[in-house]
């Protein structure tokens, strides 16, 4: 679940990096003693800070629990934002992994998947008292499923929609842009290429990173395990409609396992069981999957049956809802016992049933 708006943990439980924002403050205090955090009269000091504040009231209100100030009260102000990228139908991941052999221990080779859901992108950013009218907010990026060289691509995209607009209040634009532009920047348009470190990703990068070093099984497994949980938070929060009644109920969380029961009980007793409808949605390729379903359980020959899910009586014969049992069946009705055919052709034939065969 996400976080309130300025609580202490950011999106999906994960505590903003205080890291990150050690590393904010070190720039800032750098800079302030090179000289490049210029000083400035006391009412352009007062305006940055009314331009700062009007500037975070409009952040909370676009970003809600997307954004997380790490102290309200604290001078310069520090908050970090997570950036969702924009996939509305989804995206292919293309991972290349190592498959060693004894003829090629470094053989290497793609493997591809979809997902509907990226981890966000950290952007952690300190606003000097100079901002916005003669320096930018100080940042850091973290992104799960980047390498440290594209990651600082972004930033530097970030220094230059700053140097087009220098003295304007920045964030909402740096925000935008990485949620429309990131994956065309990248040319990841037609999906993500996840590749194995090599000596160009060795060469200096920008000291803004905020990302752990990651082989890339372990990127692909926190991206799947990521797009598991909203998958799942989606299917639990959603509606969803019965295909016998065709009301809507939300998710159930013991989808999953009710279906592994059934099938286990359906494989010991494959004629008491009549799975009568249930739709899959594919989350990732061999990995997940989530189900709504509604299980029909016919005991017997008796037609008259009860679906869980609905809380519904329905007929098996018709398959219609059955509101009052004396008027549904009966001789001008559905016959509420009928013989299982599949019990039928199970059932041993007696001696008496043979005899009459032979003759």
């Amino acid at each position: 679940m996400e976080s309130p708006p300025g609580g202490s943990h950011g999106e999906g439980g994960v505590s903003p990096s205080p890291e990150a924002v050690r590393r904010l403050r070190e720039m800032a205090l750098r800079d302030r003693q090179e000289g490049d955090e210029p000083d400035l009269p006391d009412d352009q000091l007062r305006s940055n800070d009314q331009l700062q504040g009007d500037e975070m009231l409009a952040l909370e209100a676009i970003y809600g629990d997307k954004l997380d100030i790490f102290d309200e009260k604290s001078v310069p102000r520090s908050f970090q934002i997570h950036v969702h990228c924009e996939i509305p139908d989804g995206i292919s991941v293309s991972a290349e992994l190592l498959q060693g052999v004894d003829d090629y221990p470094n053989n290497r080779f793609f493997d591809t998947f979809s997902v509907e859901h990226l981890a966000p992108i950290s952007l952690t950013c300190l606003m000097p008292p100079s901002y916005p009218s003669h320096h930018s907010p100080y940042f850091t990026l973290g992104v799960q499923w980047l390498d440290s060289v594209k990651i600082s691509s972004l930033c530097h995209m970030l220094d230059s929609i700053w140097a087009q607009e220098p003295g304007q209040e920045v964030v909402f634009e740096w925000v935008q842009w990485l949620q429309s532009s990131t994956l065309s920047h990248l040319g990841f348009d037609d999906g993500i290429v996840i590749r194995q470190p090599d000596d160009s990703m060795t060469d200096p990068v920008d000291v803004r990173l905020d990302r752990e070093i990651l082989s890339v099984d372990d990127v692909l497994q926190r991206m799947i395990n990521y797009n598991e949980e909203q998958c799942r938070e989606a299917f639990l929060n959603g509606l969803h409609v019965c295909m016998i009644c065709f009301s809507e109920y939300k998710g159930n969380s013991d989808a999953p396992l009710m279906l592994r029961n059934a099938k286990r009980y359906a494989s010991y007793a494959k004629a008491m069981l009549d799975l009568v409808t249930w739709q899959m949605k594919y989350a990732v390729s061999r990995k997940y999957f989530v189900l709504l379903f509604h299980v029909r359980i016919v005991l017997g020959n008796n037609n008259h049956v009860f679906c869980e899910a609905c809380r519904v009586h329905h007929c098996a014969q018709c398959r219609k809802l059955v509101r009052k049992s004396s008027e549904h069946y009966g001789p001008r009705g559905c016959k509420q016992h009928t013989v299982n055919p599949d019990i039928a052709k199970t059932r041993p034939k007696k001696k008496d049933d043979c005899q009459l065969a032979s003759l």
